[in-house]
């Protein structure tokens, strides 16, 4: 395990202390929470679709035991999110990365919130410790392609650049 996280060093340097949410929509949210935990982020909140918490006791649990090794606040769980609700305490938060349903990664981004797709985590290898680093190449890839975009790019007019007439 040691080993797994020594080979993803370049990436926790990316993502340590910075905020993730997830919106939730493949079932995988507590544990990639918690895993996203681990790895020094602050989870805000994990939405997820549905929850037996028969089934998924052993994870909260773990969930909330890493969130104290690591000195990290316990997220908000939030079973059949609403959406409208989401987005409102996304623009409330503003956290550093947003794990969202396609539907609503161009809008987030558009308001300048790093997103992915949660769909990528359902059909990329990410399980194991042989996969660790696709897991946090689709974690970082948004961070790091927003991070290299110059500065007129998070606005939607370059600062002084003459305001075009728009002819009818």
């Amino acid at each position: 395990e040691q080993k797994a996280w020594e080979s993803i060093r370049d990436y926790l340097d990316i993502i340590k202390d910075k905020s993730i949410f997830f919106m939730g929509d493949n079932l995988m949210e507590v544990s990639l929470a918690r895993c996203m935990v681990r790895a020094g982020m602050t989870v805000l909140e994990v939405g997820i679709p549905y929850m037996d918490t028969r089934y998924q006791a052993a994870e909260l649990a773990l969930l909330t035991k890493t969130c104290k090794e690591m000195g990290k606040p316990l997220p908000r769980i939030v079973e059949k999110p609403d959406n409208y609700m989401q987005v409102q305490r996304i623009k409330e938060m503003k956290p550093d990365l947003a794990i969202t349903g396609m539907a609503h990664a161009n809008p987030l981004e558009a308001r300048g919130i790093n997103t992915k797709w949660s769909v990528e985590f359902t059909f990329q290898q990410i399980h194991g410790f042989t996969n660790v680093r696709d897991l946090f190449e689709l974690v970082t890839r948004p961070l790091r392609r927003n991070k290299s975009l110059p500065e007129e790019w998070q606005t939607f007019v370059k600062d002084g650049a003459p305001a075009k007439k728009l002819e009818a």
